[in-house]
């Protein structure tokens, strides 16, 4: 009787045992998915080594000209041409291009390039009028010569698309020429350029905008009034002593507000726009239009929130898609930076935020995440990787004056140290999982300098350029993808 009873209790604690150890396995699995399946609630260690800093300041443009860098390209061997805007002091801005040597194996932690000194830009061309509004908001490179597109203000008044030809050596300019809107009383600007697998030059950005509606391009605000156009230039026009009379073809697409960014995929001889409503409040938008700017499809992403970039996806040299990049306000806690990848058709692939990291470097080491509601992670460039992810450079830090009507958020937030901005890079894979955020900031004598990336490039050999504004000027920082 008593060895039965004990049976009993035994064969109850194993059941006991077996129950629980299989809520556990469970338990343990089901947490695995979780962590495979959610990108942004681990972050992985960062695998890129930054290998130095390569800045200027205001001598490019004069003193006080704040000198502002939105776009840049690689021309392998030769060097780094970036492009954007600076203050005129006229209450304005000129625009601006400059070159940059290739000086990025000098093997110091910071190069600063400066006239008179023993490392320097080649060179920088300038253009526009004090006063009056004047910007470069792309440069692309074609058989020794660089394009320059971006707006230029006219004796009338109006903003139209200004288009230059510049020797790559010498920063030379060889022609100009400028684009009215169909409305000739209304402004128009050039966001975008592309040299073709064919050589020729496509172009989109803002055209039919009343007057004072372009505040601005990349990062530097948007526009608030007009229309999409596409334009294109045969290798012919480009290559030719005098400016094109006008574009081989020209397309206006009614319903979406600006260009901001043109890529191509060459394998479908198709161009794929970057762009948004009309309407406020501004839905991304992404436009599909053939090598003779047809319209193929186009699709809003309303919960993507602002786009700024996109890039080809690819893996293995396989297209399967497209990148988009951007920020959004996550339910009033700061802004969040954004991606979505899309098909070739425009259908979601996935869509992901991230945002708000951990600030381990300079005099910052091992901040905490701090409070969302202060942190404003503003992501503007995108750049795919051959293994099917992304990078996407960002600027990162607090913005309190959004709180000085509320005593208690604004104290909290102007004792937050993220005043000072950083630069933000952001690497996911071919899922949207995060690998790794590079959190870093330009640092001279100790002094840590508000640091933010505008733009990200992969280079020939491999490396990431990431074009930074800074607090007194602007310029690069190269990473070691490892």
């Amino acid at each position: 009787m008593l060895l039965e009873l004990i049976t009993r209790i035994r064969e109850k604690f194993l059941n006991r045992v077996i129950f629980v150890t299989k809520v556990l396995h469970n338990f343990v699995f089901l947490s695995l998915i979780i962590f495979l399946i959610t990108p942004n609630f681990v972050q992985a260690e960062e695998s890129a080594q930054s290998i130095g800093f390569f800045v200027t300041n205001e001598s490019c443009c004069g003193e006080d000209s704040d000198p502002h860098a939105v776009h840049g390209i690689e021309v392998p061997g030769e060097g780094i041409v970036l492009a954007g805007k600076f203050s005129d002091l006229g209450n304005s801005n000129d625009g601006f291009v400059i070159k940059f040597p290739m000086i990025m194996e000098a093997g110091r932690e910071n190069v600063w390039l400066l006239p008179d000194e023993d490392l320097s830009y080649d060179w920088v061309f300038s253009f526009g009028s004090k006063g009056v509004e004047d910007v470069a908001n792309a440069a692309v490179f074609l058989n020794d010569f660089v394009f320059v597109a971006g707006l230029l203000s006219s004796k009338e008044g109006t903003l139209d698309r200004y288009l230059a030809k510049i020797e790559f050596s010498t920063g030379e300019l060889l022609w100009q020429k400028t684009f009215r809107s169909e409305d000739k009383n209304k402004d128009s600007a050039f966001e975008s350029a592309l040299i073709t697998d064919k050589n020729g030059l496509i172009l989109t950005g803002v055209t039919n905008a009343e007057r004072h509606s372009i505040e601005g391009f990349k990062s530097y605000g948007n526009p608030t009034d007009g229309n999409v156009f596409v334009m294109y230039f045969e290798e012919e026009q480009l290559l030719a002593k005098t400016p094109p009379k006008k574009p081989v073809w020209e397309k206006n697409i009614k319903d979406s507000l600006t260009g901001k960014t043109i890529i191509q995929n060459v394998e479908e001889q198709t161009f794929i726009i970057a762009s948004s409503t009309r309407e406020e409040p501004a839905i991304a938008k992404i436009i599909k239009i053939d090598q003779n700017g047809n319209l193929v499809w186009s699709t809003d992403y309303p919960h993507h929130g602002e786009v700024t970039d996109i890039s080809i996806s690819s893996k293995n040299g396989n297209i399967d898609g497209y990148f988009m990049s951007g920020h959004k306000s996550m339910n009033d806690n700061g802004i969040d930076g954004s991606i979505t990848k899309i098909s070739t058709n425009g259908d979601i692939i996935w869509t992901n935020t991230y945002g708000n990291p951990a600030w381990e470097k300079n005099n910052l080491s091992n901040l905490g995440k701090g409070s969302k509601k202060f942190i404003y992670d503003e992501c503007w460039g995108i750049e795919s990787l051959n293994d099917g992810g992304a990078i996407m450079g960002c600027g990162t830090g607090t913005h309190c004056e959004e709180f000085e009507e509320n005593r208690e958020f604004y104290a909290q937030c102007i004792r937050d140290p993220r005043e000072t901005w950083r630069s933000l890079l952001i690497r996911v894979d071919e899922y949207g999982k995060l690998i790794w955020q590079s959190v870093d900031s330009f640092v001279e004598e100790n002094e840590v300098i508000t640091t933010a990336s505008e733009y990200v490039i992969m280079s020939q050999e491999g490396k990431i350029i990431s074009v930074l504004d800074l607090a007194f000027g602007f310029g690069l920082q190269l990473y070691e993808l490892q």
